[in-house]
């Protein structure tokens, strides 16, 4: 009863932004169900090239029209959107949990190991993060798991650090030094306290990290260091559209568009999470 009543108002305090949070979570239901049933939502190949088409208008067969290659706009949005939150949400999976326990490691045991991950952590955050992530995208391809690679790794330091800072906090309250006192195993105490008081503030930081690797994937392939051709991917379209801003202005805006609305959306959700999960921090960050 205690679980749902909580619940209940976690959920008042999520949605008291009104019209905007709603708005957030629209967007994101509705590009998740777009990326998923893709197939079934367009008739058309993403990568199928007709000439004949090629820079067709909107029209009732082609909602927005078709790209240089003739190929469907509204097919390639689909399907990128696919990519997009694919890559999204595993470098995010990927980095949270590796910066997690090395966060947790580092802020937990004192002495060498801690200082070896906490100067690496400096060192990374000494680069420009997305020269960082530009120069790891180029050593390791093209591919979709090249890119969960090259984000996942450019995040690491942001998640290492947030956690640090909490587990040293933590494990200086008097119920984590009792039970150090009472000898309990450091994995219990790291897996059954720690972690767990620390879980929702990393819950939102993920979520907001959803919107950033969406722009800088987006960042990647628009330079050609991202998703390769013929793959769809919201980057690449800006940057094969962009060409064309002045008679076929859709091939860039349409993707463009997408990626604004997901990532705000996200910056939106992960905002409204944070105040859902801890009210006192309302308006404060």
């Amino acid at each position: 009863m205690r679980t749902s009543v909580r619940f209940r108002e976690m959920c008042r305090t999520f949605f008291s932004r009104g019209f905007i949070a709603y708005a957030s979570v629209v967007v994101i239901v509705l590009f998740l169900v777009s990326a998923i049933f893709a197939t079934i939502l367009t008739p058309y190949d993403p990568n199928q090239m007709d000439l004949t088409s090629s820079l067709e208008l909107p029209n009732a067969a082609h909602i927005f029209g078709c790209d240089l290659h003739g190929r469907d706009v509204l097919s390639r949005i689909l399907y990128g959107a696919r990519i997009s939150l694919t890559i999204s949400v595993l470098s995010c999976v990927v980095g949270a949990v590796v910066g997690m326990m090395l966060g947790l490691t580092a802020g937990y045991r004192d002495g060498i190991l801690s200082s070896v991950i906490m100067r690496y952590v400096d060192v990374q955050l000494a680069i420009p993060p997305m020269l960082f992530t530009i120069v790891i995208g180029i050593l390791v391809g093209h591919s979709i798991f090249g890119m969960v690679f090259a984000l996942s790794f450019g995040m690491l330091p942001s998640y290492i650090r947030l956690m640090y800072g909490l587990v040293l906090s933590l494990k200086e309250t008097d119920y984590i030094i009792a039970l150090r006192f009472a000898n309990v195993k450091s994995y219990k105490i790291i897996l059954k306290h720690l972690l767990p008081n620390a879980f929702p503030t990393m819950m939102v930081t993920f979520t907001m990290n959803l919107g950033a690797t969406i722009m800088q994937e987006s960042t990647l392939s628009f330079l050609g260091i991202g998703i390769q051709q013929p793959t769809a991917s919201w980057g690449s379209m800006v940057a094969d559209g962009y060409q064309y801003m002045f008679n076929r202005p859709l091939l860039a805006f349409i993707p463009g568009l997408c990626i604004l609305l997901v990532v705000l959306a996200f910056n939106i959700f992960g905002d409204s999470l944070r105040d859902a999960i801890d009210p006192r921090l309302r308006g404060k960050l």
